[in-house]
């Protein structure tokens, strides 16, 4: 049996832990993709079902008593202390995908933590920043985009993305917050991707929306089959609902009148 190598890397009361494979991955010129918790758990779904289809290397997790005081129950039943997860996918694209389904709401822990991800990330030559989430943003079918500059932004609106209509009220917590602030502030790429759902349940079309934006600005390739189905089992599990309960899914409502806006 081969045992995985742990480096600790204190930050402050917390910790980033790399795997033997974490060490030696070359990051360089790769995409940072973090799926940010928010109602529909579109970003969440679609980078869970990326690790499932395409197997990418774990390359390391983070832990600290910032995290919420929570236990996490996987689909074994397994309870487990919350973390954030860290996977390297290198074949026609370098992709680090950062992995949650907790939020981080605590100013001073968002902020540690994601100081000490950044300066990691960008050490290792990290190229860009995505942080994935979803809300009501218009009641149409889109996923919209939040950048600080729309020449950067060229690659996901022509793959279909629109510009976010407001960041008033953004569906990301301290954590993504600070993350995106980082990038944004230091001359990288920084994005918010918001991919339209119309309740809190669990929305996995709202998720390869999200991944077909990805893919084809990124240019890599993303088999929906196994996702499709996902979707049609829901499709029916909601008729099903509202034949029985009434109308769970909104009316789609009026578009704000508000012009885009940019972070920065």
């Amino acid at each position: 049996m081969v045992k995985e190598r742990w480096r600790f890397t204190q930050i402050e009361d917390s910790k980033i832990i790399l795997t033997k494979e974490g060490e030696e991955a070359d990051l360089r010129n790769s995409y940072l993709i973090e799926s940010s918790p928010s109602p529909g758990a579109a970003g969440f779904i679609a980078l869970t079902y990326f690790i499932d289809l395409l197997k990418p290397v774990k390359i390391g997790e983070v832990r600290s008593p910032h995290f919420p005081q929570v236990s996490i129950v996987d689909e074994n039943g397994i309870a487990s202390m919350p973390k954030i997860e860290l996977y390297f996918y290198n074949r026609e694209v370098k992709l680090i995908l950062m992995v949650r389904n907790f939020p981080i709401e605590s100013s001073e822990g968002g902020y540690i933590i994601a100081r000490r991800l950044y300066e990691l990330f960008k050490s290792r030559g990290v190229k860009a920043y995505y942080a994935l989430a979803s809300s009501r943003v218009l009641g149409e079918q889109s996923v919209y985009v939040a950048s600080t500059s729309i020449t950067h932004s060229k690659n996901l609106l022509d793959a279909g993305a629109k510009l976010s209509p407001n960041l008033d009220t953004l569906p990301i917590d301290r954590f993504t917050s600070y993350m995106l602030s980082f990038f944004a502030r230091n001359d990288s790429q920084a994005f918010l991707l918001i991919s339209e759902v119309y309740s809190y349940l669990p929305d996995p079309a709202a998720a390869k929306r999200l991944l077909e934006i990805l893919s084809k600005a990124l240019k890599f390739n993303v088999d929906m089959e196994k996702l499709d189905r996902e979707i049609e089992k829901q499709r029916r599990m909601i008729e099903e609902f509202q034949r029985g309960f009434g109308r769970i899914i909104p009316e789609k409502e009026e578009e704000p009148s508000r012009e885009p806006f940019y972070i920065g």
